[in-house]
């Protein structure tokens, strides 16, 4: 009859109790299906992988162990049994992995997003290093009309936001820089006008008030309701509009141009031109007319009358001789005084 041949078996209780199986011995765990061989020293496990649903699986305590689960949750796992925990060895679930997603390269650099960043698979907050903000907290702030409206008229840098009437005054600014023959109606008002028009502009005397005070020799602009001033820059030229005449500014102070220009050259009794709107006559004392600080005095004689019309030369038009041969020079033939 056929021979069954069994080997040494027992729970794996009974063969912790029993000890180590002696050299070539064999032992079988009726309850966790492992096989063993002693060498005489210890026991090692043997054989093909353990195997059967993931709930029968059991407790992990053997190093060394496989267990390939066949059906139910994670069919199709092989696990091992590192002495503390059963690890499964072939494909990994995300929630299998240890450490963090530092461990991952991008190929250049290492990074991480905070689980508590990401909301519904989108990173909810936005970082410079420095400054952490929330996609709720970037929303509120571009949504808040009032912050969009906030100016800054005194701010100069690119990112300062400025007023409507700021950005209108630097066009004004910059078109006296390219146009300086703007009109003024005066220079020698020292108070601002009661009821100014809109546009109106007006050099600013040193001696000003009100509203112009400490602002003399710049240009007053009436802009809404308000003034608006520019200093003066070299070169700037106004036509005030009751002198009708143009001044220009020196760097120093407000000159006229234009206007009588015409130059008198000094001689023949003539002094002065230039700027001037006048022109000085000085008669030479001598033959009769006498020259005082402030007067000309002329005496009666010789066919000069003086009375209440004036002064009057009497001269006899057959006395006065042309020398035509000695170049046409006047010659007094005879003088005569009139009858009485």
């Amino acid at each position: 009859m056929a021979q069954t041949i069994q080997v040494k078996r027992g729970t794996k209780a009974e063969l912790s109790t029993y000890g180590v199986l002696k050299a070539g011995e064999i032992g079988f765990c009726t309850d966790t299906k492992e096989v063993y061989i002693g060498d005489g020293t210890s026991n090692s496990m043997v054989g093909r992988a353990l195997s059967g649903p993931e709930a029968s699986r059991p407790a992990a305590a053997s190093v060394g162990r496989l267990y390939y689960v066949t059906s139910g949750t994670n069919s199709g796992y092989l696990y091992f049994d590192d002495g503390t925990a059963w690890r499964r060895i072939n494909a990994q679930k995300l929630t299998d992995l240890t450490g963090t997603a530092d461990d991952i390269a991008d190929g250049t650099t290492y990074a991480k997003v905070l689980k508590a960043d990401i909301t519904s698979g989108h990173v909810n907050k936005v970082s410079d290093g420095t400054n952490v903000k929330t996609a709720a907290e970037i929303k509120t702030h571009l949504d808040d009309a009032t912050k969009h409206r906030v100016i800054n008229d005194s701010g100069t840098a690119i990112t300062d936001l400025w007023s409507a009437q700021k950005i209108r005054n630097e066009i004004e600014l910059a078109k006296h820089n390219i146009e300086p023959q703007s009109s003024v109606k005066d220079q020698n008002l020292t108070a601002p006008p009661a009821s100014p028009a809109e546009g109106d502009r007006y050099i600013i005397p040193a001696a000003a008030t009100g509203a112009w005070t400490g602002k003399g020799s710049q240009i007053a602009e009436y802009q809404s309701a308000a003034w608006v001033y520019y200093p003066p820059a070299v070169g700037w030229t106004a036509y005030v509009d009751d002198e009708q005449k143009i001044y220009s500014w020196n760097g120093s102070a407000w000159v006229r141009t234009g206007g009588t220009l015409q130059t008198i050259t000094a001689g023949s009794g003539l002094t002065g031109g230039g700027q001037a709107d006048s022109v000085t006559l000085n008669i030479g004392a001598g033959n009769g007319i006498t020259v005082t600080a402030d007067a000309i005095a002329v005496t009666a004689g010789r066919g000069i009358t003086v009375d209440a019309n004036g002064v009057a030369a009497n001269i006899d038009g057959s006395s006065i001789v042309y020398d035509t041969a000695n170049g046409n020079k006047l010659m007094v033939a005879s003088i005569d005084g009139g009858t009485f």
